[in-house]
């Protein structure tokens, strides 16, 4: 039986304990930064070991697979020692907070001889194999172009926590587009070249309430409460538009855009569309979709395409990538799955979109007017 450690002890961290015990891994350790949410994330989930300090329970237990399931500040220094003492490494997205970061990790687990995977978890979503199936067996014709838009809806009253912070790995480009990037890559086939673009803070400020270890728990503040309270600095890009140039197996090279915004509402879910020669793919409810129909432009009319039903897609990502992992690791499977080289790409893409942009733009709202006016 393999030995796993999970670092972070967060939503994902939970997630990943999940996915390691459901491939019959041995979760012999569990760390996090804070020792309240830490003990009681292991009291919760059976995990007798429970640390602050990673690099000791690295040391101490040399597991055979280590899972980074924390913000991007400290990634590239877990994976670096991970890998340096041969654990086999999952890392959440983004890899690293630039393509530095990312080749670093590439090359030390591409070094140490280690597999390695790369979280983005939503590549497993519902729908999109039979997108992929539809596509390569000419259901659209060629592919012309592609887009993903969400709109979140978010409450501009939502507490700080590292989603506001570049340097703690937050904004969209690193928790939302990287996702998406990867959705349109495996359901395409093809390869991100390049990319341009601009983004925006969407609130200058945030207030602050009580620290946040798990997004399910992330609720606005009271907005007398979050008047009254104190506010933070956002420097984080809560709104972008991304041009991605993808080429396709067929070496053309086809435009895809992305848009996702934090604060603004839209009248429909969520969606990824491909846009074919002789029809299109409509996947909505981003990003794990609940709906796929299929447009034939022969016959000018919408199907709809029957998708599998999973009771917790978030979970069945994290179980799926854990499980090809682990297979990979035991050379019992070598199917695709999401790696660093994922992952430093992205991080190549998300440095050009930067560069294009210069930095995240103005905010287009006031997040203390919203918290006074109530």
């Amino acid at each position: 039986m393999l030995r796993g450690i999970v670092i972070g002890t967060g939503w994902a961290g939970e997630g990943y304990v999940t996915a390691l015990r459901q491939a019959d891994v041995d979760v012999v350790a569990l760390c996090g930064r804070s020792p309240e949410p830490a003990h009681a994330m292991g009291v919760r989930l059976g995990i007798a070991d429970v640390r602050t300090d990673w690099r000791s329970a690295i040391d101490d237990l040399t597991p055979d697979l280590v899972v980074v399931a924390t913000p991007a500040e400290p990634h590239c220094g877990m994976v670096e020692y991970a890998a340096e003492r041969g654990a086999h490494v999952a890392c959440e997205k983004p890899l690293g907070r630039n393509a530095d970061e990312g080749r670093r990790m590439l090359t030390a687990v591409e070094g140490a001889g280690v597999k390695h995977a790369y979280g983005t978890t939503t590549r497993y979503a519902p729908g999109l194999p039979q997108a992929r199936a539809l596509i390569v067996d000419g259901g659209i014709g060629e592919v012309q172009e592609l887009e993903v838009v969400d709109h979140f809806g978010m409450s501009p009253l939502h507490p700080y926590s590292w989603i506001h912070s570049l340097h703690l790995g937050g904004g969209l480009l690193f928790n939302a587009y990287t996702h998406f990037l990867a959705q349109s890559q495996y359901v395409t086939g093809g390869v991100a070249r390049s990319a341009t673009g601009r983004t925006e803070r969407g609130v200058a400020e945030v207030p602050v309430g009580r620290p946040v270890h798990d997004f399910r728990e992330w609720d606005p503040i009271d907005p007398a409460e979050a008047a009254a309270g104190e506010w933070r600095e956002n420097d984080a890009d809560l709104s972008a538009t991304v041009i991605t140039g993808l080429e396709l197996p067929d070496g053309r090279e086809v435009p895809a855009l992305f848009r996702v915004s934090a604060f603004t509402g839209a009248r429909a879910p969520g969606y990824l569309a491909v846009y074919g020669s002789t029809g299109t793919l409509h996947l909505e409810g981003q990003p794990w979709f609940n709906h796929l129909q299929h447009f034939i432009a022969d016959d000018n009319r919408w199907v709809d395409v029957a998708i599998p039903t999973v009771d917790d897609p978030i979970q069945s990502g994290w179980n799926q990538l854990v499980a090809h992992l682990v297979a990979d690791i035991q050379g019992t499977d070598d199917s695709e799955y999401p790696t660093f080289r994922d992952g430093y790409a992205a991080n190549l893409l998300i440095d050009q979109v930067r560069a294009a942009d210069g930095a995240a733009g103005a905010p287009f709202a006031d997040a203390r007017h919203s918290a006074t006016v109530h």
